[in-house]
């Protein structure tokens, strides 16, 4: 289950559901460079639309490679980030190391894509899940919009890919709906089995307890 936000995220399902298997984990980078340095070029545009000023650019491997060395993607799964790391500054720094700071702005829209999908990439494989071309991933979020970041991960994952729309979720609500069944199991008072992981939110008659 692969939500492409601002930030993207991933949650590993496995087909017999036993939660000591179950994994969450944040990649990096979803839109949210995307969607910053495309406001910034052009004020009139909230978000690159069908990737079109990105496609016409040319992947800095420089470049990439300075947004890719950030201490964030050498600390084990499970991990969370936000904007707070993932900024316009962080790109800065990174344009400053790799001598970027003045390439055309459809370069820095191609890199920041592939950036996202790289990073997103990266992160599933280090699973060492075998035969990945059995798995489906099901995205969600403004990311399965993007025609290019889409490409680019099918290209890069051996797997098959679906919207999370087959699995009668729409993928410009999943996390909507996500935080709609916690607040309703919170409020009924469910029960949640996460096995014998520990550091897990659990929720027993409408009270939330931590396992130790």
């Amino acid at each position: 289950m692969l939500n492409m936000g601002g930030i993207a995220n991933f949650t590993y399902l496995p087909a017999n559901m036993n939660p000591e298997e179950v994994f969450v984990t944040d990649t990096g980078t979803g839109n949210t460079l995307l969607d910053a340095f495309t406001r910034t070029f052009y004020p009139d545009m909230a978000y690159d639309k069908d990737a079109l000023l990105a496609k016409q650019g040319i992947v800095n491997q420089a470049l990439l490679d300075a947004l890719k060395e950030d201490d964030f993607f050498k600390k084990p799964f499970p991990k969370t980030t936000g904007p707070e790391l993932f900024s316009k500054a962080y790109v800065y720094r990174a344009q400053e190391i790799s001598d970027t700071l003045h390439i055309p702005s459809h370069d820095l829209l191609a890199t920041l894509t592939r950036f996202s999908a790289e990073t997103i990439a990266e992160a599933v494989h280090s699973l060492n899940l075998s035969n990945l071309s059995d798995f489906t991933v099901y995205t969600s979020g403004g990311g399965m919009h993007n025609p290019l970041l889409m490409e680019w991960l099918q290209e890069l994952i051996p797997a098959k890919f679906a919207k999370t729309n087959e699995l009668g979720i729409n993928g410009d609500a999943k996390e909507a709906v996500l935080f709609a069944i916690l607040a309703n199991e919170t409020v009924a008072g469910g029960e949640s089995d996460f096995g014998t992981r520990r550091g897990i939110p659990s929720v027993t008659m409408g009270k939330i307890s931590f396992p130790s």
